[in-house]
């Protein structure tokens, strides 16, 4: 049986660690998904050129995002499912240190974006 280091994890461990990175990247795409809707409503309100370009700047790293946060929970789910039947013949999907690499990223960077974005709604208003 392939055993790779889950950093000193147990399996146990590691399988309730990939559970709770999964409900963080659901919490992501449920904001996430919240704030495409408040630009959509922003977007009513203003007929500004500049604006709207920043919007959708904002608007397509929000997709971007969606699609990664997407990938990562279908990674998570793989690596999970791997946990579950340790096959002999079969190598984990993913290695543990990139999986909390990314997860460390994505969450970091999609902080950045909401920051970013609500301070652009917050000037727009003033």
């Amino acid at each position: 049986m392939y055993h790779q280091a889950h950093n000193g994890l147990t399996d146990l461990e590691y399988k309730q660690l990939c559970k709770s990175w999964s409900k963080i990247l659901e919490t992501l795409r449920a904001d996430n998904a919240v704030l495409i809707n408040h630009l959509s409503e922003v977007l009513k309100g203003t007929a500004k050129r500049s604006f709207i370009e920043e919007a959708e700047e904002f608007q397509l790293s929000m997709l971007d995002k969606e699609e990664t946060l997407i990938l990562l929970r279908h990674e998570l789910r793989e690596q999970l499912d791997w946990l579950e039947s340790q096959p002999a013949e079969k190598e984990a999907p993913h290695q543990y240190a990139t999986l909390k690499s990314d997860m460390e990223q994505m969450v970091q960077e999609y902080e950045r974006m909401k920051a970013a974005f609500l301070a652009f709604v917050a000037a727009e208003r003033v």
